[in-house]
């Protein structure tokens, strides 16, 4: 019995030991961790994420469905001039902007203006912008009535005599046009063209000719 009782104290005492032992062992390597030196320089890594946001800022931009079109020629409606006709493609703006991306009521509109270079053959012959004139149209309906098609410009060349319009396409011309850039904003998109005349004398040259129509959007504070 002492033999058993002896070796169930030696086995306490090397239990308890053994735990000492442990936490010797632990209070030595946590000694030795404090008292470490560094071995070298600190490695750095550098973390990066390229997070999309998804909510889009607002804008106010146009559009315009083709870059090119063509003008053939009709019956004139004007004694002793040739005439040519055709349709400018859709310009549609668009305005994604809300709340403070707006202007302040009333305090702001856009427009879009348009001007045509010259005619030219490639033997040297010119049409100037002034026989060109456009009937702008508005192609899409504005709920609160405030974008509207820009006036008619007659070609240089007219039959009436009120000529206080026949003056083409040589300065920047109005084709469409909003009167509250906040007001209209709800909407969201609006598309313009306008029919395009093109006059001449009866005695013209012949030949393949060319000219540019430049559209630009514009919005001014009042």
């Amino acid at each position: 019995m002492e033999s058993n009782n002896m070796n169930a104290r030696a086995r306490k005492q090397l239990v308890a030991g053994g735990a000492l032992g442990a936490m010797l062992i632990g209070t030595v390597a946590l000694s030795s961790a404090a008292s470490a030196d560094q071995v070298g320089d600190d490695q750095n890594v550098d973390v990066s994420v390229e997070i999309e946001s998804t909510v889009e800022p607002g804008n106010l931009a146009f559009t315009v469905a083709s870059n090119a079109t063509s003008l053939s020629e009709g019956e004139s409606s004007v004694e002793g001039t040739r005439e040519f006709t055709g349709e400018l493609p859709g310009v549609t703006v668009t305005d994604t902007r809300s709340g403070d991306e707006l202007p302040e009521a009333g305090a702001a509109g856009w427009y879009v203006l348009g001007s045509a270079s010259d005619f030219e053959n490639g033997e040297g012959d010119v049409i100037t912008a002034a026989h060109l004139g456009w009937t702008p149209m508005l192609a899409t309906t504005s709920e609160s009535g405030l974008v509207a098609e820009g006036p008619e410009v007659d070609p240089a060349i007219e039959g009436d005599e009120d000529t206080s319009n026949n003056v083409g396409l040589v300065d920047k011309e109005l084709l469409v046009s909003a009167f509250d850039s906040n007001e209209v904003a709800p909407e969201g998109s609006w598309t313009a063209n306008a029919g395009l005349t093109l006059r001449t004398p009866e005695d013209v040259p012949g030949g393949s000719y060319s000219s540019t129509i430049t559209l630009s959007l514009f919005e001014d504070m009042f």
